[in-house]
C-alpha cells in the first residue's frame, strides 16, 4: 500500500475518529475464532508465528496477532494489549533478527523494536518518510530501511536504533523489498520502476543496478543464493519512465554473482500478485499467490501445470513456516472485517484455520 504523504493533515483532524473505530473493530472480534481463553495474554510468545495485519489506509487500525499451533491459542491485539498503545497506520512487514521482531508501519513513518518473546516496546525508529522494509548486515549491526516515495535508503544502528545516515540509490526511483547476499543488499525498486540496485554493506556503496521486469514486488532467495523476482507488470496508473510500458506479470530468476537475470514465466495479462515470494525452510521450494497458490522447484524452475492450493477467498498474503514446512495463507476475507488464516501442509492439504484481524498479510515464524 502507498504511503501518500498528503493525508498526513487529514490524519490528525480524524485522529480520534480512527481511534473510536479502531476500538469497535478490535472490540468485535469473534472469540469463537481465536481458540481457548482469546482474553488471556500469554506469558511468553516464544515460539509459534506472529501475523501482522494491515488495516485500513488512513485509520490507525493495524494490529499484530499471535497464533500457538501447540494449544491452537490466538491471541489478538498483541501489540496494543501489551503496550497499551495503538500500532499504527498501515501494518506494512516484519523482520525477526535475534529475539527483536521490526514492525514497519509504513503511513505512520515508523519502525518499532518490539522484544519478541513478550511483544513488548523496546525502541522505535521515527521521522521516517515511507518506511517499507527493514533489513540487517551480515555483521548484525547495521540495519537498512527501504523507502518508496524517495531513493533515500536509512541506514541505522541495530543496538542502539539510531538512525547512521541516508544512502542515495541512484538511478531509482524508490527501494522496496531487500535481500542479503553475504555483503550484497539487493534492493527492487517497485512503484513505477523497473531496477534491483546491489549495494555493498561494507561500504555502503552502490555496486550496480540492472533491469528487470516492471514493477518488481518481492524476493526470495532459494539455498543456491538464486535470487527469485516477481514483478507485477505495473497497471493503469503506473507512472513508468520514458520507453517503459505496462507488461505481463512475470517471474525472474538471478545469478547473485554475475547478476545476470532470467525470465521463467509470464503470467497471464491482468494477473494480481497480493502476496510475496516465500521459500520454505530447505530453500528449495517457491511458493506465492496467483489466483490460487502455486508451488514452484527452484531446481528445476519449472512452471506446474496445476496450482498446489486452489481455495476461494480474498487471499492476501502467503508464507512457509522453516520449521514445520507448514504452509500459512492469510484470507483477507471482504477487506472491510476481520480476516482468518489457513494453515495447509506442504503437499496442499487443509489442516485448520484461525481468525486474524484487519487484512492479514505478513508471518514471522518463532523458533
Amino acid at each position: 500500500m502507498f504511503n501518500l504523504l498528503t493525508f498526513n493533515v487529514m490524519k490528525k483532524l480524524f485522529g480520534l475518529f480512527c481511534v473510536f473505530a479502531s476500538v469497535i473493530l478490535l472490540g468485535g472480534c469473534n472469540p469463537s475464532n481465536e481458540g481457548p481463553n482469546p482474553d488471556t495474554l500469554p506469558s511468553s510468545f516464544e515460539g509459534g508465528v506472529y501475523v501482522l495485519c494491515e488495516g485500513n489506509f488512513g485509520a490507525g487500525n493495524s494490529s499484530l496477532w499471535h497464533y500457538n499451533p501447540a494449544t491452537t491459542t490466538v491471541t489478538h491485539d498483541v501489540f496494543g494489549r501489551v503496550n497499551n498503545a495503538m500500532l499504527g497506520d498501515v501494518g506494512q512487514s516484519m523482520y525477526l533478527h535475534n529475539n527483536t521482531l521490526f514492525v514497519v508501519v509504513n503511513n505512520s513513518g515508523v519502525v518499532y523494536a518490539i522484544e519478541a518473546a513478550s511483544g513488548k516496546v523496546v525502541g522505535m525508529i521515527e521521522g521516517l518518510t515511507s518506511p517499507r522494509f527493514v533489513a540487517i548486515d551480515s555483521t548484525g549491526t547495521k540495519g537498512y530501511i527501504s523507502q518508496i516515495n524517495t531513493n533515500k535508503l536509512i541506514s541505522f544502528n541495530v543496538q542502539t536504533l539510531a538512525k547512521t545516515g541516508e544512502i542515495t540509490l541512484e538511478g531509482v526511483a524508490g527501494s522496496e523489498q531487500m535481500a542479503l547476499v553475504g555483503d550484497k543488499l539487493f534492493i527492487a525498486s517497485w512503484s513505477n520502476d523497473h531496477k534491483i540496485t546491489v549495494l555493498d554493506t561494507t561500504t555502503d556503496k552502490q555496486l550496480t543496478t540492472f533491469t528487470i521486469g516492471v514493477q518488481p514486488y518481492s524476493l526470495a532467495l532459494d539455498k543456491n543464493n538464486t535470487l527469485w523476482v516477481v514483478c507485477d507488470g505495473g497497471n493503469a496508473w503506473s507512472n513508468l519512465p520514458d520507453g517503459v510500458s505496462v507488461e505481463e506479470p512475470s517471474l525472474w530468476k538471478i545469478n547473485t554473482t554475475t547478476y545476470s537475470a532470467e525470465k521463467v514465466h509470464t503470467f497471464a495479462s491482468g494477473s494480481y500478485f497480493r502476496s510475496r515470494l516465500a521459500v520454505n525452510g530447505e530453500g528449495d521450494t517457491l511458493y506465492f499467490i496467483s489466483d490460487a497458490v502455486w508451488a514452484v522447484d527452484v531446481t528445476t524452475g519449472v512452471f506446474p501445470a496445476e496450482p498446489l492450493i486452489s481455495v476461494e477467498g480474498g487471499l492476501y498474503g502467503l508464507d512457509v513456516d522453516p520449521y514445520t514446512g507448514k504452509i500459512y495463507i492469510a484470507d483477507a476475507k471482504d477487506y472491510a472485517s476481520n480476516g482468518a488464516v489457513l494453515r495447509y501442509d506442504n503437499k496442499g492439504k487443509l489442516i485448520d484455520e484461525f481468525g486474524a484481524g484487519l487484512l492479514p498479510s505478513k508471518f514471522i515464524f518463532l523458533p
